[in-house]
């Protein structure tokens, strides 16, 4: 995609066609410890095209960011992953944005996954999204001075924060039409998300989501420290789904230093990766119950929570398993006394949940709720980029343990489940699944968990030298990216939850259903707010 002044623009298919055969030719093996990746430098003003021209190709957008390289280079630097399943591979667009004009030609259009990645590009390093179709502020919030861009490498948080408002909900107008704003400040201990219906009776017409009401800074925070305390920020970006945070972080390190953990970290990472996906979705489902005024089950859901809360203290010191992964591999083993109790322990907790989804589907006045509640259809689904059981409730079965197979997942045989509904009832089912699968996962880890050593040497990236996390977190694809500086440090830190992926897909499965029915919806997907608010 590059030359020289003057040089004729290749055209789109050849572009594709020269792709393809790199992807294919073998002589783009990994190198250890590093995943099969092709970085292309697309002009900007081709950018939206070839993106668009992947997407089609069968890739899916994992995240997307700038990178201030004014000094030494003069530009900007924009990025987009793409997941290429098929090739288990990573393609990464480049384009490179002069300083003097920080303009570039929004990939929304065309890759639609891209809508709030690019709004936080336009915050957070000031670069401008030039036909975008909704370029408001994402993470500016109303007292953000105009030219405050926290990820640009010259910033200082200014001293007054006064500044008129700029954000702007786009109204419905109409006969009967009348807004009901929600939040940010709710009734319950959770995080602040401000919700604005536009409805006629109880019919929702529209729903603006905004968040970044807790906007921490954290990837501003994490560089140029050293890893340790890096990771410690990184596994902080949301509460629970910390384990996947600090596993996604270490191995892009490790991808960066280009080693891999001992086969026994990789088997007990995988492990404590499914309790957590255990303790998420028992609350999960206890949430949904809840919102259903099902207090029975709702309880016995959080019950079950705690169990696998308590046995991930029990065995890793930590109820979210803080502290437990790092670079090089993991800090705690479990003896044989440990395993036969946890095997027993999940043997109980297998029985408690299939009769706790068996009480709650044979109830009509449940299911009456959750059938064809908040219906995510597969084609908005796959253009917004929805990845994880929200995804896998409307038939995509895209799951990172298989398209992109990490710590002991490779070694292992499992399901995904997948249903097709794509509304409550399906992600309600979905999640019960995954519980039984996850404890299945433990079960074969625990019979094949290898021996040896826990940790590696000590890992230290190069200088310069970049790496790609990957992680199937409970909400689904997590994705960190790190670029080492110099003496073991962190240059550049780049994180995308699956929260931030999913929460666009809320406002599309909550139009047509009733204002009431929104709680059910929100708590179905029960995505976090902290980990978009980064």
């Amino acid at each position: 995609m590059t030359g020289s002044t003057g040089t004729p623009p290749l055209p789109l298919d050849h572009v594709l066609r020269s792709l393809r055969e790199r992807f294919a030719d073998a002589a783009i093996e990994a190198e250890p410890g590093r995943r099969r990746e092709q970085r292309v430098a697309v002009p900007a003003a081709r950018l939206s095209e070839v993106a668009g021209a992947v997407r089609g190709w069968g890739g899916s957008l994992i995240t997307a960011f700038a990178l201030d390289e004014r000094e030494p280079h003069g530009h900007f630097r924009l990025r987009y992953l793409f997941s290429m399943a098929q090739e288990d591979a990573v393609l990464t667009l480049e384009s490179a944005i002069h300083a003097g004009d920080p303009h570039f030609p929004s990939v929304t259009p065309e890759v639609p996954a891209a809508h709030w990645l690019e709004r936080e590009i336009q915050d957070m390093m000031g670069l401008l999204a030039t036909g975008h179709p909704d370029p408001r502020p994402l993470v500016a919030h109303d007292g953000w001075p105009r030219g405050c861009h926290p990820l640009r490498r010259d910033f200082v948080p200014p001293g007054d924060m006064a500044w008129p408002p700029r954000f702007a909900f786009t109204p419905v107008e109409g006969e009967g039409v009348f807004e009901i704003p929600v939040g940010p400040i709710h009734a319950g201990i959770i995080e602040p998300g401000h919700f604005r219906f536009a409805s006629v009776g109880e019919s929702v017409l529209k729903l603006d989501v905004r968040l970044g009401w807790k906007y921490r800074g954290l990837e501003t925070l994490a560089r140029g420290k050293r890893i340790a305390p890096a990771l410690e920020i990184a596994e902080r970006a949301c509460g629970l789904c910390a384990f996947s945070h600090a596993l996604a972080f270490s191995g892009a390190v490790e991808e960066a230093a280009g080693v891999l953990a001992p086969p026994r970290a990789r088997a007990l990472r995988s492990l404590a990766g499914e309790l957590e996906r255990i303790y998420n979705h028992c609350g999960d489902l206890a949430g949904i119950l809840l919102d259903v005024a099902y207090a029975v089950g709702a309880a016995e859901g959080q019950r079950l929570k705690e169990v696998a809360q308590q046995a991930c203290d029990a065995l890793f010191g930590h109820r979210f398993l803080r502290g437990l992964c790092v670079p090089g591999g993991v800090t705690r083993d479990l003896d044989d006394a440990r395993q036969r109790w946890l095997r027993a322990l999940l043997a109980r907790l297998r029985v408690d949940v299939e009769e706790l989804v068996r009480a709650a589907t044979a109830n009509d006045a449940v299911m009456d709720r959750l059938a064809g509640a908040g219906t995510l259809g597969p084609e908005p689904a796959r253009d917004l980029g929805v990845v994880g059981p929200a995804a896998r409730a409307c038939g995509i079965g895209h799951d990172v343990r298989r398209a992109h197979p990490y710590a002991f997942y490779p070694d292992l045989d499992f399901q995904v489940p997948v249903r097709s509904a794509g509304d409550v009832s399906a992600r309600f089912s979905v999640k019960a699944d995954e519980i039984q699968e996850s404890i299945n996962i433990i079960d074969q880890t625990l019979l094949r968990l290898p021996g040896g050593p826990l940790l590696t040497e000590r890992v230290v990236p190069p200088a310069g030298r970049s790496g790609l996390g990957l992680v199937e977190s409970p909400r689904g694809l997590l994705s960190h990216w790190i670029r080492a500086g110099e003496d073991g440090t962190i240059d550049e830190w780049r994180m995308r939850s699956a929260s931030h992926a999913n929460w666009p897909a809320v406002a599309i499965a909550v139009l047509d259903n009733i204002v009431p029915d929104f709680p059910l919806i929100n708590k179905s997907f029960n995505l976090c707010y902290a980990c978009v608010d980064r």
